[in-house]
C-alpha cells in the first residue's frame, strides 16, 4: 500500500521521515459527469422532453467504468509512472431524485471501485464533487435537475432566450443528424455568462445578500442549496467511511476538494449594462447582465457577437436573439406542481413567473419597456442586516466573505467527519485564493487545489510552436496591451508555461502560507488539435509537443498534479463525448488490436530483476548486474506496474507523457529538467545530512527511471556523489549521495558499447 502522506513545513508532500515526495496522476474519468442509464452523452439529441422529464430517473452506476474494467485501467495509468488519481463524482449521480434522497446503490458502486483500485495498490485517491457551469441541463455537469426548479427555472425554455446552450438541444431532431459542427466551438464555457449558471452561483454563494426574498421551507435560498450539497457529498463520505473504513487506513483515500471550479456568478458586476472588461472569455453571442434579465422574460433582443483572436476578444458582429416569448422561469402553475413534487414551501414575496432580480427591483418592464434600474446591484451589499449598504463587493470581497464562508462551512463539517484527511480548497480558475490565515480557518492538511490551460491551445486547438501568450497574465491584467504578452520560439513558450505555474505557486505561499502545498488538480492539452489531423495520419506530434510543455513546467516546479483527463470512453468522433471537448491521454480508436510488447521506445524487454550498482569510486571501468531488490524494500508503492504488467496501449503522445521524476528526494527540490528529444534528464537537489547515526554522509533518493526512454545498458549516469542501484523490475533508480548541493544527470549514449559503464563526476 502507498505509505502515509504528510505536508512538511514549506508546503511539500513528504513522508513519515521528511522525504519530499510528488504526485503524478490523473482526472479518472469525466464519463462520471454522464449518466450511465440511460446513456447520455452531451450528442444525445433531445426527444419529447425526455431529457427533463426524467432527470430523476437516472443512474450513474457504471460511470466512470464497470467493475471489471477499473483494474485494466489503473495498471494502464501506473504505467506511466502516476501515483495517484483524482476521482471526480458529481452531485446530481448522489442526489438526483430530489433533495434527501440519496442513491446508495451508486454509492455502492464507487466504493467497490475504490475497493479495487485498492487492492491494484500504489495508487492515492482524491475525491472531487465536480462541477461545470453548474449542471448538465445548463451545459456542463455537477448538480441535479431540480437545483434550477427549486430557483424559478424552466429549463425546456433555455434554448429560445439562450439562458443556457445545450449541445443536446442543437441537434436536429428531425432530420436525426448528429453533426459535430453543429455544435458552438468551446461553448459550453461562456454558459458561465448566461442566465441561468450566472443566477444558480449568485445564489448559491450570495443569496441573502442579493435575493432576500427568495425563501424556501423556512431558509434563504444560499443555505438551502449549500446545505444540501455539503449534506450529499459528505453522505457519500460517511458512506465510504463506514462500509470500507480500510481505503482509510491503507492511505489509498487522501482527501475530499471543497468544489470544482467555483464561479462568482454577477457577484461583483460593477455595471449591468456593460460585459466586464475582464471577461476574457468572450464567443458567440454574448449578453450583458442586463440583456440576460431581458431574454430570460422572453423579450427579444439584440447582443453583440465576439470571436476570439490571438490577443482576447473581439466583437464580430450583433445577433438578434427571438425568444418567442417563451421565459425561462416556471409559471405558477408549473412551480405549484414542482413544489408539491419536492416538497418545497415558499415566501409570499417570491411571485412566479418573474425574474428574481426583477422581482429585486433591480430592473423593470414598463410602457416603455424594460428599464434597468440597479445596474451597479451586485457590486453592492443589501442586506441591512449584515453590513451596510455601501460596502463595496467585488472579486477580493467575494473570495475573502462569500467564498470563505461557504468554505468555512465545508471545512466545518467535513472535519467533524475526518480529522486527518486533506482538504483542497480551490479557488475560481486563475483566481487568487482567499486570505484564510488571517481567518484561522487553515489548521494544517491543507492543500491549494489549482487550475492550468494555455488559452491560445485551448482555443485553437492547435500547438503553435512559434508564438504564444502569457495566459496567466492576461487574465490577471498584467498587461496594458496584450501584444506585450506574446512569447517567441517553443523553447521560450514552454518557459512561459514554467513561469506561470511558479508565480501561481508563489501566490498561494504569499497568501496562505508557505507550508500550504499547491496542487495542479487539472491541467493539460486538447487532443483534437489540427482538425485532428492525427486521427488519420497517426502523428501525433502536435500533442506530444504540447504535452511535453505542460510537463517540463511542472516538472520544472516540481508540482504534483492531475491531467485533465483520462477518459474510458475517449473515441475520435465526440472526444470525451462531453461537449466536443477532446483532452484524454487515452483513447480506445487509438487501441491496437494486437497486444502491445510491454516496452521500450529505447530497447528491448527484460523482464529479470536486475538492478545496476556502480561506485563512487570515480573509476569508470563498467557496471555490474546483480539480483538486490531488498535495496528497494524501504519502497512500498513502486511507481509503476512490473515490466511484463505495462501497458502504454491507446494512449496518445506517450513520449510526452512517460518521464523520469523524482519519486522521493532526501532534501529539498532544486530543479529538474527532462530533454525529450535527445532524452536527458538531470535533478538539482539540496540534500539533508542523513538521520541515521551509523550512516551520515549517504542519503538516498528514488528516481522514476522509466525504460520507456531509458534502457539501463545505454545511459550515462554523471554526478556530483554517490553510488546507485537500479531495481529494473520497478524501473526504479535509488541514489546514494552526499549532504548539501547534489546533481545528477542521465543522458542516452549515441553509440552503445558493452563495455561502456556509469560515469561518476
Amino acid at each position: 500500500m502507498p505509505e502515509k502522506l504528510f505536508i512538511s513545513k514549506k508546503g511539500e508532500f513528504c513522508d513519515k521521515d521528511g522525504n519530499v515526495v510528488v504526485l503524478r496522476g490523473v482526472n479518472l474519468d469525466p464519463n462520471a459527469k454522464l449518466p450511465a442509464k440511460p446513456d447520455l452523452t452531451t450528442h444525445v439529441p433531445i426527444k419529447n422532453d425526455e431529457f427533463w422529464d426524467l432527470a430523476d430517473d437516472v443512474s450513474f452506476i457504471n460511470h466512470p467504468f464497470i467493475l471489471d474494467e477499473v483494474e485494466s485501467h489503473i495498471n494502464r495509468v501506473k504505467s506511466l509512472g502516476y501515483n495517484h488519481i483524482r476521482f471526480p463524482f458529481s452531485w446530481e449521480s448522489i442526489e438526483h431524485k430530489g433533495p434527501g434522497i440519496y442513491d446508495y446503490e451508486f454509492m455502492d458502486y464507487v466504493i467497490e471501485v475504490l475497493k479495487i483500485i485498492d487492492k491494484v495498490g500504489g495508487v492515492y485517491v482524491y475525491l472531487d464533487p465536480h462541477q461545470d457551469v453548474w449542471s448538465r441541463f445548463t451545459g456542463g455537469s455537477g448538480a441535479p435537475y431540480w437545483t434550477l426548479l427549486c430557483a424559478g427555472f424552466q429549463p425546456k425554455r433555455f434554448r429560445k432566450n439562450e439562458a443556457a446552450i445545450v449541445h443536446n438541444t442543437l441537434i436536429n431532431v428531425r432530420t436525426g443528424k448528429d453533426n459535430i459542427s453543429d455544435f458552438p466551438k468551446m461553448v459550453w464555457a461562456t454558459n458561465y455568462y448566461k442566465l441561468a449558471c450566472q443566477t444558480m452561483f449568485t445564489l448559491f454563494f450570495g443569496g441573502k445578500h442579493f435575493a432576500p426574498k427568495c425563501l424556501i421551507n423556512g431558509m434563504n435560498i444560499q443555505d438551502y442549496l449549500q446545505e444540501t450539497f455539503l449534506n450529499a457529498i459528505l453522505e457519500f463520505y460517511k458512506r465510504i467511511q463506514e462500509r470500507a473504513p480500510e481505503l482509510f487506513e491503507s492511505n489509498c483515500i487522501i482527501g475530499l476538494e471543497s468544489i470544482n471550479e467555483p464561479s462568482h456568478g454577477y457577484i461583483g458586476t460593477t455595471n449591468l449594462n456593460e460585459i466586464e472588461k475582464e471577461r476574457n472569455l468572450r464567443l458567440g453571442s454574448t449578453p450583458t447582465g442586463f440583456q440576460s434579465f431581458m431574454l430570460g422574460e422572453g423579450i427579444n433582443t439584440t447582443i453583440d457577437k465576439y470571436e476570439i483572436t490571438v490577443f482576447g476578444p473581439s466583437k464580430s458582429g450583433t445577433k438578434n436573439v427571438l425568444c418567442q416569448g417563451e421565459s425561462a422561469w416556471l409559471t405558477k402553475d408549473e412551480r405549484d406542481i414542482v413544489d408539491s413534487k419536492y416538497g418545497w414551501s415558499r415566501n409570499d414575496e417570491w411571485s412566479p413567473g418573474i425574474c428574481i432580480w426583477r422581482l429585486h427591483k433591480v430592473w423593470k418592464i414598463d410602457q416603455s419597456g424594460p428599464k434597468l434600474l440597479k445596474p451597479d446591484y451586485f457590486a453592492k451589499l443589501h442586506n441591512p442586516e449584515t453590513l451596510a449598504t455601501d460596502t463595496v463587493v467585488n472579486e477580493r470581497y467575494f473570495m475573502n466573505n462569500l467564498f470563505t464562508h461557504y468554505f468555512n462551512n465545508f471545512h466545518r463539517k467535513f472535519r467533524k467527519i475526518d480529522k486527518e484527511s486533506f482538504v483542497l480548497i480551490q479557488p475560481p480558475v486563475f483566481k487568487s485564493p482567499p486570505h484564510l490565515r488571517q481567518l484561522d480557518i487553515i489548521i494544517g492538511k491543507t492543500i491549494c487545489a489549482c487550475h492550468f490551460y494555455d488559452g491560445l491551445s485551448l482555443m485553437y486547438k492547435t500547438w503553435n510552436r512559434f508564438f504564444n501568450v502569457d495566459t496567466f497574465g492576461i487574465v490577471r491584467g498584467n498587461y496594458s496591451n496584450p501584444m506585450f504578452s506574446v512569447v517567441l520560439g517553443e523553447s521560450r513558450i514552454r518557459d512561459s508555461f514554467q513561469s506561470q505555474l511558479k508565480l501561481m505557486k508563489q501566490e498561494v505561499h504569499e497568501i496562505l502560507g508557505k507550508d500550504v502545498p499547491t496542487f495542479f488538480t487539472e491541467i493539460g492539452m486538447p487532443y483534437d488539435m489540427d482538425n485532428k489531423k492525427a486521427y488519420f495520419s497517426g502523428d501525433y506530434t502536435s500533442q506530444t509537443k504540447a504535452m511535453n510543455a505542460i510537463a517540463h513546467a511542472l516538472e520544472g516546479n516540481n508540482l504534483s498534479f492531475s491531467l485533465w483527463c483520462y477518459s474510458s470512453g475517449n473515441n475520435h468522433r465526440w472526444g470525451d463525448n462531453w461537449n466536443n471537448e477532446d483532452f484524454s491521454i487515452f483513447s480506445n480508436d487509438d487501441r491496437k488490436d494486437t497486444p502491445q510488447e510491454p516496452i521500450s521506445r529505447s530497447g528491448s524487454p527484460q523482464l529479470s530483476v536486475k538492478s545496476l550498482m556502480s561506485s563512487s569510486s570515480g573509476s569508470s571501468n563498467g557496471s555490474k548486474f546483480i539480483t538486490k531488490t531488498a535495496a528497494f524494500e524501504d519502497i512500498k508503492w513502486p511507481p509503476a506496474p512490473r515490466l511484463e504488467q505495462l501497458d502504454f496501449n491507446g494512449f496518445r503522445g506517450t513520449d510526452a507523457l512517460v518521464r523520469p521524476f523524482p519519486l522521493k528526494i532526501h532534501g529539498q527540490f532544486i530543479s529538474a529538467k527532462f530533454d525529450l528529444e535527445i532524452k536527458s534528464y538531470s535533478l538539482k537537489i539540496h540534500a539533508k545530512a542523513s538521520s541515521n547515526a551509523a550512516n551520515t554522509t549517504k542519503n538516498a533518493t528514488y528516481i522514476f527511471l522509466p525504460k520507456y526512454h531509458f534502457d539501463i545498458d545505454r545511459i550515462n549516469i554523471g554526478t556530483s556523489s554517490g553510488t546507485f542501484l537500479y531495481n529494473e523490475e520497478y524501473q526504479l533508480l535509488k541514489w546514494h549521495h552526499d549532504a548539501g548541493h547534489q546533481s545528477i544527470v542521465i543522458t542516452t549514449k549515441n553509440k552503445f558499447n558493452k563495455d561502456d559503464g556509469c560515469i561518476i563526476i
